[in-house]
């Protein structure tokens, strides 16, 4: 089995900017609360149209405290979704993602982050440097799990954080949560 390695709770946007995940997490959560689930039903519905042909949706300007300001995208992938992407399925899952973070960052401690492996040709550059914040918001739709994660990508070359929403195989949260009941026993 392989394992995804955690990585230190800083993510460097570039060599002057540098956040920690939990502040991108705290960001993030605001963000995706007031831009899609406190907007009224038609705003939000643009969006999910955006992130469904694969464009990016500019969420905010942040000003830094430096006076800089960083711009906060929000993409989608979709591609490990579990039956007919839809807005309202969509939707519960920013709410059940958004209620996580919460609970997380409540609880005070560091948000795990994870980067895929090196050892993956295959992935895109952009895969390659997409860091994941160990936090799942889960969902069931006419028996149907999904997972989606809250995926953050600073980009190198300008002040640029995109956050996407990548859902994830479900079943390896059932795997884990098995393995780890069967050891207790």
């Amino acid at each position: 089995m392989r394992t995804i390695p955690v990585f230190p709770d800083v993510i460097s946007m570039n060599k002057d900017k540098v956040l920690e995940a939990n502040q991108l997490a705290t960001i993030a959560a605001n963000l995706l609360h007031q831009g899609i689930l406190e907007a009224d039903r038609t705003s939000a519905k643009r969006i999910f149209r955006e992130l469904e042909a694969s464009r990016k949706v500019t969420l905010t300007n942040l000003r830094m405290e430096d006076g800089g300001t960083v711009r906060m995208d929000l993409a989608l992938d979709a591609r490990a979704f579990n039956g007919a992407l839809n807005f309202s399925a969509w939707r519960d899952g920013v709410l059940a993602l958004v209620a996580r973070l919460s609970d997380e960052l409540k609880a005070g401690k560091p948000l795990p982050v994870f980067k895929a492996l090196d050892d993956q040709e295959d992935l895109p550059d952009s895969d390659r440097a997409l860091n994941l914040i160990g936090c799942v918001g889960g969902t069931t739709h006419d028996g149907v799990v999904n997972a989606v994660m809250l995926g953050l990508y600073p980009d190198p070359s300008r002040p640029v954080v995109t956050f996407s929403l990548v859902y994830v195989d479900p079943a390896q949260f059932s795997a884990v949560a098995a393995e780890s009941g069967s050891s207790s026993s």
